[in-house]
């Protein structure tokens, strides 16, 4: 049983793996795992909610979005990562659209609660990590990530950090790609 679930879990990360990726310039790497990027082009679709409340909610608006909810019923490719951030009493995800789109060629979606967000040449310094998902993982990497920044002497928004998402929730921890981004000033 322990090979099945092994082997389902590995075919299941390589479908994963094959998700687009956004894609960005390393600037620099740091350490192993902390890198200076720039996305120079970050079409995003996102939706704000109130903290606190449930991740659903503005993942499955977003899946509607590029499932067909759209002025074209066109279906968009699943990108990774999603990103999640958290801005005073509000919390943000955003799907990464793929790069054949750009604002004018993006359909319009139905739901008034997602806005579009072009990004243009943005730099971040970002923390990759493996593991489970989980707030505690996050805070954990996001206070290793914060030391970096302070005893570099990097110039980066500390009041809203960002995570985001590489894989499927169903994805074996040990597999998962996770990140915590500060944009950089």
């Amino acid at each position: 049983m322990i090979k099945f679930l092994l082997l389902f879990s590995l075919i299941f990360s390589s479908n994963a793996m094959s998700t687009p990726i956004t894609p960005y310039e390393i600037e620099r790497s740091l350490t192993d795992n902390i890198q200076i990027r720039e996305y120079k082009e970050l079409l995003l679709a996102k939706v704000m909610v109130d903290k606190g409340g449930s991740e659903n909610k503005p993942f499955r608006k977003l899946f509607k979005f590029i499932s067909g909810e759209n002025d074209r019923s066109q279906e968009i490719k699943m990108t990774a990562p999603v990103f999640k951030e958290n801005q005073d009493s509000k919390m943000s995800m955003s799907f990464a659209m793929p790069i054949d789109f750009n604002k004018e060629n993006l359909p319009k979606p139905n739901d008034e609660n997602i806005k579009i967000e072009n990004i243009e040449n943005q730099r971040f310094i970002a923390i990759t990590f493996s593991g489970r998902s989980s707030d505690d993982n996050f805070e954990e990497y996001q206070e290793i990530l914060v030391k970096k920044i302070k005893e570099e002497n990097i110039k980066a928004d500390l009041e809203n950090p960002i995570r985001a998402y590489y894989n499927h929730p169903w994805t074996l921890p040990f597999l998962k790609r996770n990140e915590v981004l500060f944009k950089l000033n």
